[in-house]
């Protein structure tokens, strides 16, 4: 199979598989919301936000560069297998000791407290998780990472489903949170020795290897700090400053959009080992390949931002039921910030690929500092409201600079056909638009079928999608 098959053939089986799963977590989110309610759903997502936040430095860069280097070189595998395996070991140490002193010091009620020491557990499960995952993108083998995503998806379904029959309180989902992650990490253990070949992972500590490592990977990490305090510090500062209640709003609009997220995600890990090995071998077909990824995101958000806009109110009844129509006004500002991120993502894995992640953390610092700024000034009198229009705030605020820098930096090359492209896709999107408008008492799944249909049409009469785009689809489709 050579690069261009495995690279389409890890797109089809990761996009068919995160579908799935998706889908899975749409259905077991929905009975965990509408069972929990507003404050204890409040409660678990202040949990996950904190462990999200606390969780980027049990890594900090180091699965990132660990791919990056190893799809670049292969001999180098083991080093990278046992010194990171270990330093992982240490950042777990430090950080389980971290959240006991958290929960301590601001002595938090004795639920609160299970709910957060769970979540220690599942945060500890998923970064050695993570870890296995990272190896298996820089060989290109996501399959792996596929069935584990329908599989954590499976199990998180039916455990809810079966804890919320016999009517287990809120701690107990958090036990399933770590048992389910427990049980995908035993699978990574598996697949590791047996398909692998790996053998168990081993405490090596190299010095030499240690020090330029972590220096490099740091760069790395204070990228995903920074994106992860921007993306959860609302649900943080929410928790302190408005209460539960706030947050469970807040954070059932936010699941919708995260779970949309699955697209460019699914997306970035095939290509980021494509772009580290052509930005030492093609740097033409690198820009080539930025191009058009940035113009499948927009062909992809713009539409789903409009629709959703639109759509929002049926969306949050059908999901969560009348108790969360104040999350309304939350999914339709944050579903653009989604559209926003859509929009980011080639210029991310463009950086991180050509070692430009320093630069990717400066835009990042400032994403930031303009979204806890905004916090500390807005959520105090606008509550989750003014969270929803930061978080959009600070998403615009990146995709802008990464724009201009990656313009500066020359991968952008065809300005001319991504401005008349973007403006084709937008005609095609508030053409869908009016008609949802017009026709949105119908029944939702009809009407998101119809739309989507009338989209494509108007987008290829427009040619807004040409033949080599047409090429590229099908390569993904027959590659499934």
């Amino acid at each position: 199979m050579n690069a261009t098959q495995s690279f389409f053939k890890n797109i089809g089986s990761l996009f068919t598989s995160q579908v799935f799963g998706y889908i899975l977590t749409l259905l077991f989110t929905i009975y965990l919301v509408r069972y929990l309610g507003v404050a204890n759903y409040g409660i678990l997502s202040f949990a996950l936000a904190l462990m999200s936040m606390l969780g980027i430095f049990a890594d900090f860069g180091l699965n990132t560069l660990m791919t990056r280097e190893i799809v670049r070189n292969k001999s180098l595998t083991n080093k990278y297998f046992n010194n990171i395996f270990s330093i992982k070991l240490l950042q777990i140490f430090i950080l389980s000791i971290f959240i006991i002193l958290i929960v301590k010091l601001l002595k938090y009620p004795n639920e609160t407290a299970y709910v957060l020491y769970f979540m220690m557990i599942f945060l500890i499960f998923s970064t050695f998780s993570n870890f296995f995952v990272s190896i298996f993108q820089s060989y290109e083998k996501l399959e792996y990472q596929s069935l584990a995503s329908g599989l954590n998806s499976i199990l998180m379904l039916v455990g809810v489903l079966i804890l919320i029959n016999y009517g287990y309180g809120l701690v107990t989902f958090t036990i399933l949170y770590a048992f389910v992650a427990g049980i995908i990490l035993i699978y990574y253990l598996y697949i590791s020795s047996k398909i692998f070949k790996f053998s168990r992972p081993k405490i090596d500590i190299d010095w030499d290897f240690w020090k330029p490592t972590i220096k490099t990977a740091a760069q790395f990490g204070l990228i995903g700090v920074f994106v992860t305090i921007y993306i959860w510090i609302d649900s943080v500062m929410l928790s302190f400053m408005q209460g539960n209640e706030a947050v469970g709003l807040y954070n059932a609009a936010y699941r919708i959009v995260l779970l949309l997220l699955f697209i460019p995600t699914v997306i970035n890990s095939a290509i980021f080992p494509v772009m580290s090995r052509l930005h030492v071998s093609d740097t033409n077909s690198l820009g080539i390949i930025v191009e058009k990824y940035f113009k499948f995101m927009i062909l992809i958000g713009i539409p789903i931002g409009i629709a959703i806009t639109i759509l929002s109110n049926q969306i949050i009844i059908l999901i969560f039921g009348k108790a969360f129509i104040d999350s309304v006004p939350a999914l339709q500002i944050l579903i653009w910030a989604t559209v926003f991120t859509f929009g980011n993502a080639a210029f991310v894995q463009l950086f991180q690929s050509t070692n430009k992640q320093i630069l990717l953390t400066k835009i990042t610092f400032i994403g930031m500092i303009v979204n806890i700024t905004l916090n500390f000034i807005l959520i105090p009198k606008f509550s989750y409201i003014a969270a929803c229009f930061n978080t959009l705030i600070t998403e615009f605020v990146i995709l802008s600079l990464v724009l201009i820098m990656a313009y500066r930096m020359g991968y952008i090359t065809q300005r001319k056909g991504l401005i008349k492209d973007s403006i084709k896709i937008l005609i095609s999107s508030l053409i869908m638009g009016l008609f949802i408008w017009e026709f949105k008492d119908l029944n939702l799944v009809i009407l998101i079928i119809v739309s989507a249909f009338i989209y494509l049409i108007i987008l290829f009469v427009l040619r807004g999608i040409d033949d080599e785009d047409i090429k590229i689809i099908r390569n993904i489709r027959n590659s499934q």
